[in-house]
């Protein structure tokens, strides 16, 4: 389990998220401000991962004992060796804060809700840096998660027990598949001992593309 701090949280990222549109005011730059403060100082983020072989059978494709199935996944991992499993979290804390706030503040708890989306993906980045530099001698794919194109969601609690996740950084997963706390995520990254061709990311491999509000507003969320 590593422990990842947030010093700061993209705020333009943020606003993104929430469908702002051209340079916030002065009232939404201090709201995000203040909000920023809240969730960086309430959010605990913690993230664990483990590497395992990647295996190749007549059955499908394992990364060690985790089913992948989909073409999606077995095209971005076709000329890897191993794969990274990794979960990582803001922690029970940030749910707290967001929820909390929903009673008191929507425009103030929506913009919580969008920067600890925000401060989640840059734990997530964070992580890749780590991951980079201690398996500095692998090529690495772009990190696939559960439900992204045809990769089931439901392989969230196999993977999870893989980490155990719910032990080290309090991450668990209800029957539905939805990750407890929900500033989560859990990815899959591929690394190859040759050169990798990055695919095709985003829009085109997201199994939310025909009802993302993102693309309604003619953008993404560049994942």
């Amino acid at each position: 389990m590593l422990s990842i701090s947030l010093t700061s949280i993209d705020k333009a990222e943020a606003l993104r998220y929430m469908g702002w549109r051209g340079k916030p005011d002065k009232d939404m730059q201090v709201l995000m401000e203040e909000c920023e403060t809240l969730v960086r100082q309430t959010a605990q983020p913690k993230m664990t991962f483990r590497v395992v072989p990647l295996v190749k059978t007549e059955n499908g494709l394992f990364a060690e004992k985790l089913p992948l199935a989909g073409k999606d996944i077995a095209k971005l991992l076709q000329d890897c060796e191993k794969v990274i499993l990794m979960a990582a979290t803001l922690s029970a804390q940030t749910d707290t804060l967001i929820q909390r706030t929903q009673v008191q503040d929507l425009t103030r708890a929506l913009a919580i809700d969008a920067l600890a989306s925000a401060g989640i993906e840059q734990v997530c980045q964070k992580a890749e840096q780590i991951f980079h530099a201690q398996l500095s001698q692998w090529y690495f794919t772009w990190r696939f998660s559960p439900g992204y194109g045809d990769l089931p969601l439901h392989i969230q609690t196999e993977l999870l027990t893989m980490l155990d996740a719910g032990k080290r950084i309090g991450l668990t997963v209800t029957p539905e598949c939805i990750l407890i706390p929900r500033k989560s995520v859990t990815a899959i990254i591929g690394l190859s001992k040759t050169s990798l061709q990055k695919g095709t990311r985003g829009c085109t491999t997201c199994s939310m593309r025909e009802s993302c509000a993102y693309r309604q507003q003619g953008i993404s969320c560049a994942m």
